[in-house]
């Protein structure tokens, strides 16, 4: 999967406006939408799932884009490495853009519809900084989903699949080190789109999330400042539908 800076509009608008309907707020968790934010990760274990999911929005939308950035002391260790040329391969990573059925009565998915959509899912490492950054921009121009504010909605889910982590310093290829390391896992960029063009960052509520690491020696970040996401990459493959 090639990272592309974002996703999807009918119209190109590099601007950010706020919305004159409820703001919604967007939180990391692991497994579920109200789940916690430290986890123990163990060897052997193959659904760890990183999911994040809004509530209070009440605007009517036709895309979002949500991003992660992961990282350990010293950078990330294989354990981590689901990019295509790391030692747990791609193949170890589900990103998902709808809620799953065990998740979905309580935390339906944002755009409400399975079709037709469009989609980028990207998990890509670093070598210069030692992180790796998770993407889903997903786009459905040609539907109006309603959302009510009291419901909370699921955005995205990054599947991390450890049955080949381990503790300690593994054997690549065969088993990947570094599972029992602390891990920062925190928001790089929540925004959706209106009906009219314009992106909206969405409020953080809960930012990170922490694997392995109850009293946060991984030093996860305060709030971070996102940057405003560039629209209209995926225009072209709407065209005729």
């Amino acid at each position: 999967m090639k990272v592309t800076r974002f996703l999807v509009s009918i119209l190109f608008l590099g601007v950010t406006a706020s919305a004159s309907f409820a703001q919604g707020v967007v939180s990391l968790t692991w497994d579920t939408c109200i789940g916690p934010i430290d986890k123990a990760v163990l060897p052997g274990s193959p659904t760890n799932s990183m999911i994040m999911s809004v509530v209070n929005h009440s605007a009517p939308h036709k895309a979002y884009d949500v991003r992660i950035l992961m990282t350990q002391p010293g950078g990330l260790k294989d354990a981590w490495r689901m990019d295509a040329s790391g030692c747990q391969g791609s193949a170890a990573l589900t990103i998902d853009h709808l809620s799953p059925t065990a998740l979905s009565k309580a935390c339906p998915s944002f755009m409400q519809t399975s079709a037709p959509s469009l989609q980028i899912k990207d998990y890509s490492f670093d070598p210069i900084t030692g992180k790796a950054r998770g993407v889903l921009a997903n786009s459905y121009p040609n539907r109006v989903p309603t959302s009510v504010p009291a419901t909370r909605y699921f955005l995205v889910r990054f599947l991390f699949d450890q049955t080949f982590g381990v503790n300690g310093a593994g054997d690549p290829p065969n088993t990947c080190g570094g599972l029992d390391a602390p891990l920062c896992s925190h928001i790089l960029n929540a925004s959706w789109l209106s009906l009219d063009g314009i992106e909206t960052q969405w409020t953080i509520g809960s930012e990170f999330v922490t694997a392995n690491d109850p009293q946060n020696s991984a030093h996860c970040p305060a709030p971070t400042a996102v940057k405003a996401a560039t629209w209209g990459s995926l225009k072209s493959q709407y065209r005729g539908n």
